[in-house]
């Protein structure tokens, strides 16, 4: 007698799907980037720094969605760069981190690039969906962490 194999229904993973996305578009502006010695994520965090000002490390990583690990490591080659500094804060063990000099000028420098990488994929995209997305996933990343 045969017996006979049901393949499972596939649904959609959300988490997979952004995920493929994420590194689809990281690769895109890394492309671009990669002229001016920088790749994304590092671009990122110079930028949210640029933004905030001298910042506690902590809040930082809520800034960018990073966990304290993986902040550490990330922030690391721009240190070694010169382009961020930490300092201590009031107390000992608060950790301040903010862009040098050197580090905006970097930033200045990769913005062309940067520009270039949002124009790509911009057009690319079709009317309405940089908007949507832009709008969109900020609210989901901030329902993920509330769930």
């Amino acid at each position: 007698m045969k017996t006979e194999r049901h393949q499972p229904t596939a649904s959609p993973c959300l988490c997979n799907a952004l995920r493929q996305a994420s590194r689809a578009v990281s690769r895109l502006y890394d492309e671009e980037l990669r002229g001016v010695g920088l790749r994304t994520t590092q671009y990122s965090l110079l930028r949210h720094l640029s933004v905030a000002g001298e910042v506690r490390q902590r809040d930082l990583g809520g800034l960018t969605s990073l966990d304290e690990t993986t902040l550490t490591r990330n922030l690391r080659p721009l240190i070694d760069s010169g382009w961020v500094v930490i300092g201590t804060g009031e107390d000992r063990r608060e950790k301040l981190v903010r862009l040098t000099e050197a580090g905006a000028a970097k930033l200045r420098k990769a913005r062309p690039a940067w520009e270039r990488a949002q124009e790509r994929l911009r057009s690319r995209l079709p009317g309405g969906a940089w908007s949507g997305l832009l709008a969109t996933l900020p609210d989901l990343a901030r329902l993920a962490d509330e769930a």
